[in-house]
């Protein structure tokens, strides 16, 4: 087969993850299907780390170029599918999730909202061990999400939620179902201000959604915190 065909192949494959419409099982389909189409002496499955192709005889560097596409159009098609994360995520693996996120949303022309929210209570601090409390804060919180959405902690008593498929609405709604699972827990901790972020055309990138909601969270904070003067004359009193 030649290289242009092997393009063609590609290009179809591309277009059948990346269609807004694929169902579940497309990724599946394709992987199968492909070697067949393209001519290739492999079989193809998924591995937890991405696309898996094992070669029957060496592949040529035009079907190792093939492959290596492939494997990226994999990766978003993965993503936009939105795979169970179960637990809590730390800051590094949340802020790969929400990357990939983004670059699903975008390929699929698709949605996808964060919140970032305080949970106060929590015992926290040198010498203790909060690994505990924080898989608690974060089973209470998958428990009240839908199975593909992500969550996350931030660092501190700061936690954070990722929607894929979802806008501003669907992470407001997101959220004030965690703060109320939270709020039944017997543990007596709570959640306190949340930000809210979408991906839009003013916020084009992981990092600017994130620092977003963050932003917007801190808004929340400040009106949270503030208290009227009980003297007007003296606006420091009370």
């Amino acid at each position: 087969m030649s290289d242009l065909d092997l393009m063609r192949v590609l290009a179809a494959a591309i277009a059948a993850l990346a269609a807004p419409d694929a169902d579940p099982g497309v990724l599946d389909r394709v992987l199968e299907n492909l070697p067949v189409q393209a001519g290739l002496e492999c079989r193809m499955g998924l591995a937890p780390e991405g696309l898996q192709v094992d070669w029957q005889t060496p592949p040529t560097a035009s079907q190792e170029a093939f492959a290596d596409a492939l494997g990226q159009a994999v990766q978003l098609a993965v993503a936009a599918a939105g795979q169970e994360s179960p637990g809590v995520l730390d800051p590094a693996g949340f802020a790969a999730a929400v990357e990939r996120g983004v670059a699903a949303a975008r390929w699929r022309g698709g949605r996808v909202s964060i919140a970032v929210f305080d949970v106060y209570g929590l015992l926290l601090g040198p010498g203790i061990d909060e690994s505990g409390m924080i898989a608690r804060v974060g089973s209470l919180a998958r428990s009240a999400v839908r199975q593909n959405d992500v969550v996350g902690h931030l660092g501190a008593a700061r936690f954070a939620l990722l929607l894929p498929g979802g806008g501003s609405f669907e992470a407001r709604s997101a959220f004030k179902r965690v703060r109320e699972a939270v709020a039944r827990a017997p543990e007596g901790v709570e959640c306190g201000a949340a930000g809210f972020a979408e991906l839009t055309g003013d916020l084009a990138t992981a990092a600017e959604l994130v620092a977003a909601a963050a932003d917007r969270q801190a808004d929340a904070r400040r009106r949270l915190a503030y208290l009227g003067p009980g003297d007007p004359l003296h606006p420091l009193a009370g």
